[in-house]
């Protein structure tokens, strides 16, 4: 057998393990959720029914008394004998409840035998309500109780409360009901819940098998893309299946892919730009040594000559690792903001005036402020260097039309500053790549032999750690304005 074919077959067999152990372990968690829910009904039947049977039965009778004593007590004058009768019989036999009413004085009594409906007498009833009489009287309030039949198993529950009233004698309520033994009914239902969970566990392991293949395919693929990806393959697509987390994990993944496809090109395309621009120094600074070695060492013009390239040479590899250097450390978070109040077009109007010398060249400079306070908050060396690198961008890309315009205006946002340039513009689809590292504008055209291709980036950077907004406005051979909005802050006194 082949090594690839050997490979193949432990994959494929490390996969048809993977997806055997998900499902198993699918389908254990669905037996062992089962078992503890029919666990704890098999508790609930054999400790706490005969207790809640008992609870639920003392209700019902508080419930019955008090609906009883009620209508007894606050029924319009002239109660109808046969009318209390019938809600008496009636509530006795919904309820199950017999019931004993007495007057205290002992006057009358009626009971919901009379009523004819409803249940009736047991042989101890007499005994019961004798001895809730004795506990009434000496409590004044609402008793109860249980007795054991002295027959059968059954027990009896007993409530009694004293019920007065404006217009009718005051009475004693009676209400007696039988608390039936759930011994043989707790036994049937032990059987068919025994049957129940029987039937439950069959059918849950049927579906928890079918369920946790349907689940588990997904998973497996998407595993399987995974370690694809983690090898570098960035072309993998990620498939959800029919459950909507698995589908937003799916989307995250394809998006991570994405991401992670288009972090490797810009990796691949710094790391050629860099070699770029750090070759093209350099090769220059040693061509001009070896010509101050060979030929113009003995020539002071010449030599000068030689030796002011390669200082410029020199200076351009400077700047190139400060802006690299000073970049990382923004977006690594090390690179510490000084805030302060300070005058946004003051801060400006310092950094254009450099710039003038330009003029010599055929530029025109043109600088537009608005009236009023344009204080803000911000660290001013940072953000002036956001203001020299988007000059020097607008320099660099004017070509014949060399007008550079830098203004202000006020809106409910801030304080926007804008550096516009009548230059060669950027594409459509390359003004959000236009803050990467080394993505110049200048791919529309020749690539400008100037600059470090970092100044745009590193304004993004410093703009970001402000909180402002920005962006940029171009079209192709008209020219491009780039813009930022610092909130204004209070006049300092």
């Amino acid at each position: 057998m082949k090594t690839e074919d050997l490979g193949k077959t432990n994959s494929d067999n490390g996969k048809r393990r993977r997806v055997a152990d998900l499902r198993y372990m699918l389908t254990a968690s669905f037996i062992v959720f089962a078992v503890v829910l029919m666990g704890i009904l098999w508790i609930f039947q054999s400790v706490f029914l005969d207790r809640y049977y008992e609870f639920a039965m003392s209700r019902r009778c508080a419930k019955a008394v008090t609906a009883v004593a009620n209508y007894y007590s606050t029924s319009e004058d002239g109660l109808s004998y046969e009318k209390f009768m019938q809600y008496l019989g009636e509530t006795s036999q919904d309820n199950d409840i017999f019931f004993w009413i007495e007057s205290t004085d002992g006057s009358f009594h009626i009971s919901s035998t009379d009523a004819q409906i409803g249940r009736g007498m047991r042989f101890n009833t007499r005994q019961l309500i004798d001895e809730a009489r004795e506990k009434l009287v000496a409590s004044g309030g609402p008793v109860n109780f249980t007795s054991k039949d002295p027959i059968g198993n059954s027990k009896d529950y007993v409530y009694a409360r004293y019920v007065e009233s404006s217009d009718r004698n005051p009475v004693y309520i009676y209400a007696l009901a039988v608390l039936t033994p759930l011994g043989p009914a707790v036994g049937i239902l032990r059987s068919q819940l025994l049957v129940v969970t029987v039937i439950a566990l069959v059918i849950g392991i049927f579906v928890a098998r079918i369920t946790s293949k349907h689940l588990a395919k997904p998973i497996i693929k998407m595993e399987v893309k995974a370690r694809e990806l983690a090898k570098g393959n960035y072309d993998v697509s990620f498939e959800g299946g029919s459950y909507r987390e698995m589908e937003d994990l799916a989307d995250t993944l394809n998006q991570t892919a994405k991401d992670l496809k288009a972090t490797d090109a810009l990796q691949k395309d710094l790391i050629a730009n860099v070699s770029h621009d750090l070759r093209t120094p350099l090769t220059m600074i040693k061509s001009y040594a070896e010509l101050i070695r060979d030929i113009s060492g003995d020539n002071p013009a010449k030599r000068e000559e030689h030796l002011e390239v390669i200082i410029k040479e020199t200076d351009r590899l400077d700047e190139l690792v400060g802006d690299i250097l000073t970049l990382s450390r923004m977006q690594a978070g090390v690179m510490e903001m000084k805030m302060e109040d300070f005058d946004l077009q003051e801060a400006a109007e310092g950094v254009f005036s450099t710039y003038k010398v330009m003029e010599q060249e055929g530029f025109k400079f043109r600088l537009t402020k608005v009236p009023g306070s344009t204080v803000v908050h911000a660290d001013r060396h940072r953000i002036q260097q956001v203001i020299a690198n988007l000059l020097s961008n607008a320099i660099r890309y004017s070509k014949d039309t060399k007008e550079v315009s830098l203004e202000f205006s006020r809106d409910s946002k801030g304080i926007t500053c804008s550096v516009s340039d009548k230059g060669i513009g950027i594409a459509e689809e390359d003004l959000e790549k236009i803050w990467n590292r080394y993505q110049k504008a200048s791919k529309q055209g020749k690539r400008s032999s100037q600059g470090t291709g970092l100044g745009l980036s590193i304004a993004s950077e410093v703009l970001k750690q402000h909180g402002a907004d920005y962006g940029v406005e171009s079209k192709p051979g008209e020219g491009s304005r780039f813009w930022f909005t610092l909130p204004q802050a209070k006049d300092i006194e």
